[in-house]
């Protein structure tokens, strides 16, 4: 079986999960993980997905093209092969949570994905989220959270120390955890 990863774009709306999801049943798609997020009234849609034999991938573009017409839901099919390998596994990577709180302004988010890329740090998920305003502050906050897949030969005390230069620079707080311990203490 081929497996394709079918990528949705749109402005949010009541419904696109349904429309896009039928649409792959009905061209025999199994949607085996899907992953969708919305942002400023905006939606992308990530549906992973085996293809049957005897389907092409030209035919389930077509078949979105005809079906998703005039609904202003964009698409893109393209073919995971087995070279498309993913970059991290648990076998060489462990999972970790950045959470990086302060005054929001611009270069951020480039400072602290540059110290992790320096690392060879994989950013698997990352949520910025500006917080409300209240009267007493005088300047925007913001919280980040980065979910990470760290190489198991990174030296974690070279990381935390650069990312607390990173913080430090900005004049933010910042933590490092291992996603284990993250979600151990968040459940309490």
């Amino acid at each position: 079986m081929q497996t394709v990863l079918v990528t949705i774009l749109s402005r949010d709306h009541p419904g696109i999960i349904y429309q896009v999801s039928r649409i792959l049943s009905d061209c025999r798609l199994n949607i085996i993980e899907a992953s969708q997020t919305t942002l400023l009234g905006e939606f992308a849609g990530l549906f992973s997905c085996t293809l049957p034999e005897g389907t092409g991938l030209d035919d389930v573009s077509r078949t979105l093209e005809r079906e998703l017409s005039g609904s202003g839901l964009v698409h893109v099919v393209r073919e995971i092969t087995a070279d498309d390998s993913p970059v991290v596994s648990p076998a060489t990577h462990e999972p970790y949570v950045v959470t990086v709180r302060g005054q929001d302004r611009c270069g951020v988010i480039p400072e602290f994905a540059g110290v992790m890329s320096g690392f060879d740090i994989n950013i698997d998920t990352l949520r910025a989220v500006s917080l409300p305003d209240h009267e007493d502050q005088a300047e925007k906050k913001v919280v980040m959270f980065f979910e990470l897949s760290v190489p198991k030969p990174v030296n974690q005390s070279a990381l935390r120390q650069a990312l607390e230069l990173a913080a430090d620079s900005l004049g933010m707080e910042m933590s490092l955890q291992h996603r284990d311990i993250f979600e151990a203490i968040h459940r309490l």
